[in-house]
């Protein structure tokens, strides 16, 4: 690759991809054992707080992928036969994988255990825990020409990104807090606010849509110099009430909850804005480095569909976060499974079929 291919590349999206992965792979080595160690205890706390400073992985994906496909024109034909079939295709053989691998997991580890077919195939179709990403992403793809109707004014764009705020993450917002920190009249009062916004049925503007859209829209748009501070300052606030309001949300429940992870929470979608927006004006890099992570960029997606594998064999030969200090089991299992994803990925990457339509 030339010096002039690498100006013209976007590679904050490269830096992007590979640390969003990185905070996904995160996010689940701390969710493993999160419900099962003392409320609110030391070993808590850390998880809670490795993992809500993961939470904006999956949404600056999004935000990537908006930024990647909404500037260019693609056939509706092409989008499904190149881009939609290959997602669908990694779901079915991903899917699959998980399904059979973990009853032959089961069989070996757990005395008495019985395969059952049923399982298997609800397993199948439902996909592992990571996996609910393709079907949404699919269907962000298949919105494409739609979508990008409304690219083409930048007063559309905002309008949609200012409904989807109020419709969606002041919606969430509202929800979260009634049902999960409020008690009384003040609860009731929050509840029929949420009540009033759900009779909208502003669906449209819901969910990771929003973010499809903003990523395209952050990536395209120049941001003012003394704007930048405001939003990284945002981004902070952000990780800050997702630690505390998660803290807050489960001791009033008496348990682990993920309640204030939500990507649609307004604490998740400052961290993930400011994210975007620092890598955006401040990762520049050099040739040499830069080389490197768009080769670790181009194996982030196998890294990120096998890494739940690496964390089943490494809990099920009892290497799990439990296992010594947080402190130190977090970030060695986490660079651990990441290596060995990327690993698996690259060499997956060289095997002809499977690099075209399965990682």
């Amino acid at each position: 690759m030339t010096n002039n291919n690498l100006i013209q590349r976007q590679y904050h999206l490269d830096y992007l991809r590979v640390f969003a992965s990185i905070a996904i792979i995160l996010l689940h080595v701390t969710a493993q054992n999160l419900p099962y160690v003392e409320l609110a205890g030391t070993e808590w706390n850390i998880y809670n707080i490795c993992n809500s400073a993961s939470r904006w992985g999956v949404p600056v994906f999004v935000m990537m992928s908006g930024a990647l496909f909404l500037p260019r024109e693609i056939p509706t034909k092409m989008l499904y036969k190149k881009y939609i079939s290959r997602m669908a295709i990694a779901y079915v053989v991903w899917s699959a994988f998980y399904a059979i691998v973990d009853p032959i997991g089961n069989l070996v580890f757990k005395e008495g255990y019985q395969i059952s077919f049923v399982e298997i195939i609800g397993n199948f179709i439902s996909g592992a825990v990571h996996l609910w990403f393709l079907p949404m992403i699919i269907g962000l793809y298949m919105c494409i020409p739609l979508i990008k109707q409304l690219t083409k004014s930048d007063n559309l764009i905002k309008y949609f990104l200012v409904l989807s705020f109020v419709f969606c993450f002041i919606r969430t917002q509202t929800e979260l807090v009634s049902t999960s920190l409020l008690s009384g009249n003040v609860a009731l009062i929050f509840a029929n606010v949420n009540t009033l916004f759900k009779n909208s049925h502003m669906d449209l503007v819901f969910g990771f849509t929003s973010y499809f859209i903003l990523g395209f829209y952050i990536n395209k748009t120049e941001i003012n110099k003394k704007k930048r501070p405001l939003i990284y300052i945002l981004g902070v606030l952000g990780l800050i009430l997702t630690i505390l309001l998660n803290l807050m949300a489960s001791k009033n429940a008496g348990k682990s909850t993920e309640t204030f992870y939500s990507a649609n929470s307004i604490n998740v979608l400052l961290m993930s804005t400011a994210i975007f927006v620092w890598f955006k004006y401040n990762v520049k890099g050099n040739d040499k480095f830069n080389k490197i992570i768009i080769k670790l960029s181009k194996y982030s997606f196998g890294a990120f569909l096998v890494h739940i594998f690496i964390l089943k064999v490494l809990h099920a030969f009892g290497i799990q976060t439990t296992s010594f200090h947080p402190i130190l089991s977090v970030p060695s299992i986490t660079i651990f499974t990441t290596v060995v994803s990327y690993l698996i990925s690259l060499i997956l990457n060289k095997i002809p079929v499977i690099k075209k339509y399965i990682v």
